[in-house]
């Protein structure tokens, strides 16, 4: 096993040629309304980190063709409207971690997280990905029921 080099400006970690573990998502790909949040994450792994398909997949728990089809429809979205990356000074590093939870949304594990663990306001989490402050609102209380229903199925 070759030497870990780590980035903390990409949050990515290559342990290998092969072997390639995300470490954050850059909360700035989320700014843009036109893509769903799994489709500006598969876009941002694939563009900017040259990962496959199959890689991404391995990396968010997810199925191969669902990541396929969410970039493609990034794709085809992108025809209409070209990407513009707007840089946050108060850009936050989502930890890829917190997509794995397959029961969870992406906006909502977004949401949660930056609540729960950051500490952040419905506000400045609205103001970070792009949205409206009752959306936040909405799925961070769905992360939570949901979260509350599976403590009480395995508890």
């Amino acid at each position: 096993m070759t030497e870990t080099t780590s980035s903390r400006v990409f949050g990515i970690q290559r342990q290998s040629e092969k072997e390639v573990t995300i470490v954050a998502i850059p909360s700035s790909i989320f700014q843009d309304r036109n893509l769903a949040p799994l489709e500006s994450i598969t876009e941002y792994l694939k563009d900017e980190h040259d990962l496959s398909y199959h890689e991404i997949a391995e990396i968010l728990d997810r199925d191969d063709r669902t990541i396929w089809t969410c970039y493609n429809r990034a794709q085809k979205k992108r025809q209409e409207h070209p990407k513009t990356r707007e840089s946050s000074e108060k850009e936050v590093q989502i930890p890829v971690e917190v997509f794995k939870d397959r029961q969870l949304a992406p906006l909502e594990s977004i949401s949660f997280y930056l609540k729960e663990d950051v500490s952040m306001s419905f506000h400045e989490i609205a103001l970070l990905v792009g949205r409206n402050d009752r959306t936040i609102w909405t799925c961070h209380n769905r992360a939570k029921k949901k979260q509350a229903r599976a403590e009480v199925v395995a508890g």
